[in-house]
């Protein structure tokens, strides 16, 4: 595969893929249903006993996979996680399926109590052997080869010796039982897991196509709830790991599993009595009364069909003096069609000129998407649907000037008719006085090359922090061809921690990641960010036909490898350290700051 000459070597562990399937989640397919005996492992990624098995568990998947033997790892612990068992499996070299076993459903079935635990299958399906690895913690100690010798007897037409052996590890901590289709309802398991991930979108006045508030609502369409969640395409949740972030839409596999059980159980109500209590929404804005509110100069009207548009409305906030601004909220003016809203500042008055060109109307202009159309002095973030407004802490806030400009960029959808908007936006401005300013670092590689019919374009870019900061929120960009994205930071140790990771980009759905707990990174890291594009002609997002070679541009047609993030400088109030850095960041990219 050709690379770019400025392109480094993006590690990805292609020998497992998730895919939901009968009760827990597959990490490869290639399940080798052909094969005659099987072996399963039931494994831990925090059990230390199980780690130390992990070299004795690949050799003898290495030595019995040439005489026919298939092998998987199923993991059923809570907490456990897809990606969390891939990287697993991939440290260990594990070069067979792994997959989580949801609420240890098959665990159960195998009578597994303790892991490690190993189960061998005969060719008809029936245990023959179930017990350790072997009789050691440790390899230099082995005297007993349980498994192998249950192995080698199987294969022989022999009925092992030993067929049920105390293993010894850790306990088996699956939680609750998942619940039966026959236990099944929307009272007892169904009404919390919509009330707490779904409703605040789909509920009257809001911007999902339909409500699912109430039994009746989630009845009716309980089978495309557990088809799209099934799928992991709601709700809208893009970042796959990282560090923990607020307001995290992602359901769990259990809470996957018990929607799908429900809709194939016939969505049964179960005892009304039991249902929870629907939440209630703020009815004006969630943070209460603003500071200041922005809004369009007037409606726009969209047509009723056709492409996406991108918009971009020029407000010019009403004050005097500087402020802080701490956060902001988004009220859209038709729900219908407004999929998100991000909002740019512009301090140089390039956006008045663009205003005023032609094609511009309603106080604003259009642009295909990616940027406002020139570089901004900084941005406050931006609302999609499901997010929830965050403050940030005490003692920051964005600086906006008077005379600064306020940028919308909206993106509309088109609903069928024709359809107005007038989007309005809360800002609250900080009450303390604020000693870390902060800043948008725009972390972009603008030289990225994708060479047309090459379905696996990967880049790596390492940026180098060279003062001590705070990370507040993170948001991965990339356009029709992206595929993945993760940013992991590099600390001076040489440790490495990671910080967001993107396994499924989609265009249509952009995420500003607020963190939960503000983190400090020291001076002397490094940040490296990699990412994946497909611009063959089997991607479905594909925007050209036949695929053209594509580089970095503002049109949605071009491409971008951008990880934006609010920053702030630690040290003593200064109010242009955070822009200065995140300029500094932007003409390492320009410069040649990837390798």
């Amino acid at each position: 595969m050709k690379r770019s000459k400025r392109s480094g070597s993006l590690l990805v562990w292609s020998a497992v893929a998730a895919t939901l399937t009968a009760g827990f989640i597959a990490a490869n397919q290639d399940s080798r249903q052909d094969e005659s005996v099987k072996v399963t492992f039931y494994l831990s990624t925090d059990c230390p006993v199980a780690a130390a098995t992990s070299p004795r568990i690949v050799r003898l998947a290495e030595k019995y996979s040439n005489e026919g033997v298939s092998f998987e790892a199923l993991f059923p612990n809570e907490l456990e996680t897809t990606q969390g068992i891939m990287q697993y499996a991939k440290e260990r070299d594990f070069n067979f399926p792994v997959a989580l076993d949801v609420a240890g459903t098959q665990a159960r079935k195998d009578g597994v109590k303790i892991v490690p635990t190993v189960i061998v299958r005969n060719a008809s399906g029936a245990i023959v052997y179930r017990g350790p690895l072997d009789d050691e913690k440790v390899s230099t100690r082995v005297s007993k080869s349980y498994a192998a010798d249950a192995l080698d007897a199987v294969l022989a037409g022999r009925t092992p010796v030993q067929k049920d052996v105390e293993p010894f590890g850790c306990f088996l901590m699956a939680g609750d039982p998942l619940p039966t289709m026959e236990e099944v309802n929307y009272a007892e398991h169904v009404a919390e897991i919509l009330n707490e991930k779904c409703a605040t979108c789909h509920r009257p006045g809001e911007v999902a196509p339909f409500s699912i508030i109430g039994y009746e609502n989630a009845k009716k369409w309980s089978r495309m709830i557990a088809k799209v969640t099934s799928e992991k395409t709601m709700p809208p949740w893009l970042a796959a790991d990282g560090v923990p972030f607020a307001h995290d839409l992602r359901l769990s596999e259990r809470q996957i599993a018990t929607l799908k059980t429900w809709a194939e159980a016939g969505a049964p109500q179960g005892d009304e009595s039991k249902t929870p209590t629907p939440p209630t929404f703020p009815v004006d804005w969630a943070l209460g009364t603003p500071d200041l509110t922005l809004e369009m100069a007037e409606p726009i009207k969209m047509g009723a069909e056709g492409e996406d548009e991108y918009w971009h409305f020029v407000i010019k906030p009403n004050i005097t003096e500087p402020v802080y601004v701490q956060a902001i909220d988004v009220k859209p003016g038709n729900r219908t069609i407004v999929h998100h809203v991000i909002a740019f500042l512009d301090e140089s008055g390039q956006s008045d000129r663009l205003v005023a060109a032609p094609g511009a109307r309603s106080g604003g202009y259009r642009n295909s998407g990616g940027g406002p159309g020139f570089v901004p002095s900084n941005s406050f973030g931006g609302w999609a649907p499901g997010m929830m407004p965050t403050r940030l802490p005490e003692g920051t806030g964005f600086l906006l000037k008077p005379g600064t400009n306020v940028v919308l960029q909206i993106h509309y959808h088109k609903s069928g008719k024709e359809e107005v908007d007038q989007t309005k936006m809360a800002l609250y401005f900080a009450k303390e006085k604020v000693e870390k300013p902060v800043s948008i670092a725009w972390l972009a590689n603008p030289v990225i090359r994708i060479p047309a019919g090459n379905p696996e374009v990967k880049f790596t870019q390492t940026i180098p922090i060279p003062v001590d900061i705070t990370l507040y929120n993170l948001m991965p960009h990339m356009h029709m061809l992206g595929q993945k994205m993760k940013a992991t930071l590099v600390k001076p140790d040489g440790s490495e921690e990671l910080l967001i990771q993107v396994d499924q980009w989609n265009f249509n759905w952009q995420f500003a990641y607020s963190l939960k707990t503000p983190h400090k990174i020291a001076a002397g890291s490094k940040l490296r960010i990699e990412a994946e594009y497909d611009n063959s002609a089997n991607n479905p997002y594909q925007p050209h036909n036949p695929p053209k070679d594509i580089r970095w541009g503002e049109e949605t047609t071009d491409e971008m490898m951008l990880l934006v993030a609010a920053i702030s400088v630690d040290g003593p109030l200064n109010q242009n350290r955070g822009a200065t850095l995140a300029e500094r960041m932007f003409q390492l990219f320009l410069t040649g700051g990837q390798n």
